[in-house]
């Protein structure tokens, strides 16, 4: 029960001393106990269900630092997804929302939907964007790519090695950061890893449980096990923290089988690099820092795997609170702007003080984020995936 969760929860306060969100705002509602305390009054007293309290439990980025320190071993992040599928269940979603639902799990219909849209895009400053979350209210949307990567590749793209992978692409890279997932098929190429890339894979199913469509979520988790075809291959490769954490974590939660040994295989690239391939190559020259995506570090303890290579390929730098959020924060960014451009600011101001000439993670939307931040300010840094620095000092 939910409610039995939340009273869990002492309300010691510590959570307040590492989120992002209250850090930047200072407001108790905007902390993990008060959202707590808030989602209690609610099922307790019966609160009217206002834009306020809807806008206070989005603003949760469920980054998960508040699960990592809490003494009870309260998980606010699962209390406020608990409190997200009440709403979708109690207060209908714009019919543009649902159309989006509806088209999100074919690639086609979705790249079709998004060609369609009105897009403006003159804004000096590139604008904030996230797929597919582009229904509340006039979004921006990077450039798509004239070819996806799903239609750009053949389905089995085998390299002779030992390693067999299935590689799971997710939309923004499918879509639009195309390269992303050009740099991770040449790279694993050159390691001798051979890929099956399903054609019929779709949306991980992310965007729907953060607005509490559990069961649409679930429809897609199904989908996506059958056509990764995991009993095949060793491992499930991801490209994106989202991705990888949703597969890793929910599917087990939404489903009512057993997918453990599905969710067993899942890895995000530079975990399998790390742990399971030979990339010795002769250290570079580049001068590079490392940003910890949110749902990376504290939702699947990957920090180390992605700084030994980096460390191991590149002239490394670490920056000084590497771990803090840049303010992308998955829909933060376009339910707060305000916040996240605060977030933002201080991540280039520990980008700019470590002196790297590239800024490498493992988000996308981290990326664009930064890219975004950096130009905002005009300091001009290369932002790279961390697959990209390896692509980089493979070639060299």
């Amino acid at each position: 029960m939910l409610i039995d969760d939340i009273k869990e929860c002492s309300k010691c306060g510590i959570c307040r001393s590492v989120c992002p969100v209250f850090a930047e705002t200072n407001h108790e509602v905007m902390s993990p106990r008060g959202r707590i305390s808030l989602i209690e009054a609610m099922l307790e007293n019966g609160l009217i269900i206002s834009e306020r309290y809807i806008d206070t439990i989005r603003s949760c980025i469920k980054c998960t630092r508040c699960a990592d320190i809490c003494p009870s071993g309260v998980r606010p992040e699962k209390i406020v997804q608990s409190a997200r599928e009440l709403l979708y269940k109690y207060i209908d979603l714009s019919e543009q929302a649902k159309e989006i639902f509806s088209i999100v799990s074919n690639s086609e219909s979705f790249r079709k939907y998004l060609i369609s849209q009105n897009i403006d895009k003159t804004d000096e400053i590139p604008p904030l964007w996230q797929l597919p979350l582009i229904f509340h209210g006039k979004a921006y949307l990077p450039k798509l790519a004239e070819k996806t990567i799903l239609e750009s590749y053949p389905e089995y793209i085998n390299s002779g090695g030992k390693h067999k992978i299935a590689l799971f692409v997710g939309c923004s890279i499918n879509y639009s950061n195309t390269y992303i997932a050009d740099s991770t098929i040449d790279v694993l190429k050159k390691l001798g890893v051979s890929i099956f890339l399903p054609k019929d894979q779709s949306c991980c199913g992310a965007p729907m449980l953060f607005h509490g469509d559990t069961q649409k979520a679930k429809e897609l988790a199904k989908h996506n096990i059958e056509s990764l075809k995991y009993k095949d291959f060793e491992a499930i490769i991801t490209l994106c923290p989202a991705c990888s954490l949703t597969m890793k974590q929910e599917y087990e939660k939404i489903i009512d089988d057993d997918v453990k040994d599905f969710t067993s295989k899942v890895f995000d690239i530079s975990e399998f690099i790390d742990k399971l391939c030979d990339y010795s190559v002769k250290k570079s020259d580049m001068s590079v820092t490392y940003h910890d995506p949110c749902y990376l570090r504290f939702a699947q303890n990957i920090s180390d795997e992605p700084r030994k290579i980096l460390k191991n390929t590149t002239d490394y730098i670490e920056m000084k609170d590497a771990s803090k959020c840049c303010g992308y924060g998955g829909t933060l960014a376009l339910f707060h702007p305000e916040i996240s451009g605060k977030i933002g600011e201080k991540k280039v101001k520990s980008i700019v003080h470590s002196g790297a000439d590239i800024v490498a993670t493992g988000c996308s939307g981290c990326i664009i984020f930064i890219k975004d931040q950096l130009a905002k300010h005009s300091v001009n840094k290369e932002v790279l995936h961390t697959v990209q620095v390896i692509q980089k000092s493979l070639n060299t």
